[in-house]
């Protein structure tokens, strides 16, 4: 069997790294060699941003509204053409085949946004004219997250590119096909060169130059608060702006008026495998219902089989964790790896709680990004709410009662950017997603996703 290889996309061409060298990629489902992958190096940021500071003032900044429209348009025409191959390029396969609705419904919402007003006319007299009107940025570096390639990448690179901005994608090292191939297609929908770049490298090279390159103008990243922090710190250098979409410790919050085989199933579908900003990692049980919401947790986290993770390097940050529960809290179900043989050569973990009489241990306070929960109880609505915003992160909440009285009273004093009530999560494209704290800045989804790649300029005219 061939192995494919991925390259990069610099200025309309898809091409070799400058460095003639590809990264291996494994299956997390068998460890076998699925792909390699253009290992990029900082001649090939150089030459991504090089292309797309030229085209943002040669093709992109002055382009038609209608230009951009027709662009997009066969942009979707293309994605959908293309979604067998797409779905083929993921490392980790999991998600159904063909585009998420989800992709097409934010395209249609930032297109739709080209025909907003371009200013705001402040004062027009016959002595002097005042006004206000948005243009793009420049060159906006975009940092793709692993779980998620193609809409993390469409999610920064649509709004981006809409307001005028053109882009360099970075692909995460683990699903870097599906991201390279997401961005290629912009050049077969007729992109003009250099609008769109993707570049992929193992190890923090790439990202380090993308950061530093004085062109760039805002970095959009998705990923850990760790990676942030670095990103933000970097970036103050050249007061460049950020749009950070950063960790969580999500909690769930479960009242005794709760359904709770519903909720049960937010949990599942949440916390296992747990690879995503937005998973369950704490559970906070009123103490009449504990026993019976952990029972039917194990049941039916025991039936739904091991959790897979991206890669040997996710499976092993799980052990060291589970290690440490082992010693601060009480196991309550799974702990290991899977070693049966359908998982043996894969990255398969259990899904794995621990019981908590506090919330001092790292398994409670860390994002782990892997199948593991944190159980904690409460006797009253004041200790659920402390324990639900003692955590360094704020995205979201994961609320189960029925009475609109304690509904309200969360919903106005939970530190965090989004309320779920009754269910695991929700996601709009019309809706901002993004958090308090350390779980980033900015907004993703909505309006506030677009506003971040404008810059304002004001006008007087005497």
């Amino acid at each position: 069997m061939s192995i494919k290889k991925y390259d990069l996309l610099t200025g309309g061409q898809i091409c070799p790294p400058a460095s003639g060298r590809y990264y291996p990629l494994y299956s997390p489902v068998d460890g076998t060699l699925i792909a390699e992958v253009a290992d990029a190096t900082r001649v090939d940021v150089d030459r991504a941003v090089a292309a797309a500071h030229e085209a943002f003032y040669a093709e992109w900044k002055f382009c038609s509204v209608e230009h951009k429209r027709a662009l997009f348009a066969k942009l979707k025409e293309m994605l959908s053409a293309t979604a067998d191959e797409l779905a083929a390029a993921k490392v980790q396969p999991q998600g159904g085949a063909g585009i998420p609705p989800l992709i097409e419904r934010v395209i249609d919402y930032y297109v739709g946004k080209l025909d907003d007003p371009a200013g705001t006319l402040i004062e027009h007299g016959d002595q002097q004219t005042n006004y206000v009107y948005r243009e793009p940025l420049g060159v906006v570096a975009i940092f793709v997250p692993f779980n998620g390639p193609m809409l993390g990448a469409l999610l920064a690179a649509v709004p981006a590119l809409v307001a005028g901005n053109t882009i360099v994608v970075k692909a995460p090292d683990q699903e870097a096909p599906q991201a390279l191939k997401t961005m290629q297609v912009f050049h077969q929908a007729g992109f003009p060169p250099g609008v769109v770049n993707a570049l992929s490298g193992k190890g923090p090279e790439v990202g380090q130059a993308l950061v530093a390159h004085p062109a760039t103008r805002l970095i959009s990243f998705t990923g850990s608060t760790a990676t942030g922090k670095k990103i933000m710190a970097a970036a103050a250098e050249d007061l460049k702006r950020v749009q950070l979409n950063l960790g969580s410790k999500t909690a769930q919050v479960v009242f005794p008026d709760a359904d709770l085989a519903a909720a049960v199933d937010a949990t599942i579908g949440s916390a296992f495998p747990g690879q995503a900003c937005s998973a369950i990692s704490r559970v906070l049980l009123h103490s009449s219902v504990r026993d019976k919401f952990v029972a039917l947790l194990q049941e039916k986290a025991q039936a739904a089989g091991p959790s897979m993770l991206i890669d040997g390097a996710a499976i092993e940050r799980v052990e060291r964790y589970v290690e440490m529960g082992k010693t601060q809290g009480a196991l309550l179900f799974g702990g290991s790896r899977a070693t049966e043989d359908e998982y043996a050569k894969g990255c398969y973990f259990e899904p794995t709680a621990f019981a908590f009489d506090d919330q001092s241990s790292p398994v409670c306070r860390d994002e782990i990004f892997g199948p593991v929960v944190s159980v904690l109880t409460f006797d009253s609505d004041e200790e659920a709410l402390a324990l639900a915003n003692d955590t360094d992160y704020g995205l979201l909440v994961s609320l189960w009662t029925q009475e609109p009285a304690r509904q309200r009273y969360f919903i106005r004093r939970l530190e965090v950017g989004i309320v779920a009530v009754n269910c695991g999560s929700a996601l709009s494209h019309r809706t901002p997603w993004g958090g308090f704290k350390q779980s980033g800045i900015g907004r993703r989804y909505g309006e506030m996703g677009l506003e971040p790649f404008f810059e304002y300029k004001t006008v007087w005219i005497s």
